[in-house]
């Protein structure tokens, strides 16, 4: 990420945040600190997957019934 414009050989852009001149190949602004946005079109990395949950055991199996008289 950086504060570069789309085209190259322009001047210095401006901040948008502070509004202060900064040099487009610079990632942060210099008076502020602010992070450059991020390039238009470019998807965000995906996060890492989480941990999948283990399968279920089998249920045991009910004791017989004693039959009925």
């Amino acid at each position: 990420m950086c504060f570069r414009p789309a085209t190259t050989g322009m001047g210095p852009v401006r901040c948008p945040k502070c509004g202060a001149e900064v040099d487009p190949k610079l990632d942060e602004c210099p008076s502020c600190g602010a992070k450059a946005a991020p390039t238009p079109g470019i998807p965000a990395a995906p996060g890492a997957p989480g941990i999948p949950k283990p399968p279920s055991a089998p249920q045991a199996p009910e004791a017989p019934k004693p039959p009925s008289a």
